[in-house]
């Protein structure tokens, strides 16, 4: 019987090169976190196995982040450790990681945030739906995306991506998810207190900047404004 597979195509045969290298940098940091297996492949159809599961919904937070922390903090350990958010990362297969303001520069600016000084993680783009929900646990599917990133920047991601999915947030559910992410980023050999409060509430205004043209589009149907978990200066994390 032939394996279940997922058949990913690309108009654009850079992007789909560029996909299934990412995916091979994550199989080789042996993090533990639930990736699907690639098929032989080409450069405009990526095949991949598919993998049998459920959306994630919001009370599943505290599990996907565990497993992207498990992820960032592997990935530090193994590599990320000698590398600098503002300085593209050539990995150890060949890989070349974009820095971090590569595409967010501008958003970046405008908030006014400062990122040289941080450790670097990666941004995979841990949109909600690029999760499934296993018998095994999480595992993380759509390797399109990748770049430097401070750690709890693609956390960010996740919480808005999810909050613009499903609606508002209660902050006991932040709250275990930003717990859950460090835990598991320091158990894997990250750094301790990776992430504070206040630099995922800064990164998620990142995101909301990115991400609000998609509004009514890809599932995203709240605004960030209208779910944002802290609604006022005075409310934000510190």
């Amino acid at each position: 019987m032939s394996p279940a597979v997922v058949v990913k195509r690309y108009t654009d045969p850079a992007r789909g090169v560029a996909a299934q290298a990412h995916l091979r940098w994550f199989q080789q940091l042996d993090s533990g976190v639930r990736l699907p297996h690639q098929y032989p492949s080409t450069a405009t159809h990526l095949l991949l196995e598919r993998l049998d599961g459920r959306p994630p919904e919001p009370n599943d937070l505290p599990d996907l982040a565990a497993a992207l922390g498990k992820l960032h903090g592997s990935a530090y350990a193994r590599e990320l450790h000698v590398a600098r958010l503002d300085r593209p990362f050539d990995t150890t297969i060949g890989t070349t990681i974009p820095d971090f303001g590569a595409n967010r520069r501008h958003v970046l600016s405008q908030l006014r945030l400062t990122f040289t000084h941080l450790p670097a993680a990666v941004y995979k783009d841990a949109n909600v739906r690029n999760f499934i929900l296993t018998a095994s646990g999480p595992a993380l599917v759509d390797f399109d995306d990748l770049t430097l990133a401070p750690f709890g920047y693609d956390l960010a991601k996740l919480v808005v991506s999810t909050a613009m999915t499903y609606g508002l947030l209660s902050g006991t559910q932040i709250e275990q998810t930003q717990a859950a992410y460090t835990q598991s980023v320091e158990s894997a050999g990250g750094p301790a207190d990776s992430c504070t409060p206040a630099q995922l509430a800064d990164y998620a205004e990142v995101h909301h900047r990115l991400t609000a043209r998609y509004l009514h589009r890809n599932g995203y149907q709240h605004s960030w404004p209208t779910v944002r978990p802290w609604t006022t200066p005075e409310t934000r994390p510190r």
